[in-house]
């Protein structure tokens, strides 16, 4: 059976662990995924640009 000792130690190597994982996700995962949504932001932009583009074409060709 685990002494009082042995079983804070091994909570406070669960709990250094779980510390870089946290760290590990916050500094690198997120980054990534900071850089997939600015891809998506810009690709919908470039779509609503157009769509924009062919319905002012399509209105100035009804008006003409």
């Amino acid at each position: 059976m685990a002494t009082q000792a042995e079983k804070i130690n091994k909570l406070d190597k669960e709990i250094a662990l779980i510390q870089k994982d946290i760290y590990v996700i916050k500094n690198n995962h997120l980054k990534h995924i900071e850089n997939d949504i600015k891809n998506i932001k810009l690709v919908g932009y470039t779509v609503a640009i157009g769509v924009f583009s062919q319905l002012f074409m399509l209105v100035k060709d009804l008006l003409l």
